[in-house]
Parts: C-alpha cells; structure tokens; sequence
C-alpha cells in the first residue's frame, strides 16, 4: 500500500492506512510503504519543476507551502512539521543559490485554534514589491487545495499585498521522473 501522502501525518497516512487495513480485514497480507519525502528522484523531479516554473529569472523568493495543522496535533507527537522541515533542508541544499530565499508557510487554517505557523497569508506580507513562487511540498497531486486555494485565493491576497509577481507550480501529478521514483519506492 503506497499512501500518496509524501511526509506521515496521523490526519492523513495514518487514518488512510488503517481504513484500507480495516476494510481489507485478513484477505490481503498488506505491505504499508513508509514515507517518501526524502526520496532522491522525488526530490529531484520537485526541484526540477521548480526551476523550470522559476526560468532564468533569479529574483523570485521560493515558499514551500504545506497543508496546516492544529499545534495541537503536533504537540502529540505527529512527525508532519518535522518530516517537512527536513525535505525543506534537503530541497534548500539543492535550490538555494538558485532564489533570493527560501521558506515554509503553511496554508488551509480553519477555525481559532492555534494552528502550525507561519500561515503563507503572514509570509506573503513580507514580499510586498517581490517575485515569488510558491510550490505545494505536501501534495503531489493538483486538488481544490492547489488549484483553488493557491491559484486563486492566494494570488489574489498577492495581488492586494503588492507582490510584483506571483506563481504557482503544479503538483507533480503525472510527472515521468516522479512516477518512476515511485515505481523504485515501490520495488525496493
């Protein structure tokens, strides 16, 4: 079973995994593969769709943005942030002579508890007059997070902030170099 959920979270991979286990009962002998965010040809094909988003132009700002959770959820334990801030540092080895800086915010907060910080509505602040490129690090398929959230709510706060220009890359979705770092993932 390969959750498409490249870093653990007990919102996602853990309740995921445990519904197909549930459902499946003792008819499969069910192999769970661990997270993958710090798979080379994974990392690499991100890196790769980033630069070719980014072009020539050095003057972009990159924000990694993730999908938030309550600290709380953190706090107990779960290994969300600390598996981002890790592929954060590796794609930062890779990507950082290559933009004027590099950062994680987390985006989708919903209601008044304290949520993983900073929000990208508070970084986006901080680059009123700048280019920046936003990647979605914690998805790999392009959903109304990515598509809508992203590309439309978030550009048009951009718009308000005064950041000169502003893009999103998609998702890895179908990317060839991604889909064959999981085909490796997998035999191993």
């Amino acid at each position: 079973l390969l959750p498409v959920y490249p870093q653990r979270s007990t919102t996602t991979t853990k309740s995921s995994v445990e519904d197909v286990i549930q459902k499946a009962g003792d008819s499969f002998n069910i192999k769970v593969i661990e997270p993958f965010y710090l798979d080379e040809g994974y990392n690499n094909a991100i890196c790769e769709d980033i630069l070719e988003e980014r072009g020539d132009d050095n003057d972009f700002h990159l924000i990694f943005s993730a999908h938030g959770l309550p600290q709380k959820i953190v706090d107990k334990g779960d290994p969300y942030q600390e598996q981002l801030e890790e592929q954060l540092k590796l794609l930062k080895s890779q990507l950082s002579n290559k933009f004027q800086s590099i950062s994680l915010a987390y985006q989708s907060k919903v209601g008044p508890m304290k949520w993983l910080e900073p929000s990208l509505d508070t970084t986006l602040e901080s680059f009123k007059g700048e280019k920046v490129i936003i990647y979605p690090i914690a998805f790999i398929i392009d959903n109304s997070e990515t598509v809508f959230e992203l590309e439309i709510e978030y550009r048009e706060l951009a718009e308000e902030l005064g950041v000169k220009e502003f893009k999103v890359c998609k998702c890895l979705n179908s990317n060839e170099k991604f889909v064959n770092s999981l085909i490796n993932i997998i035999k191993e």
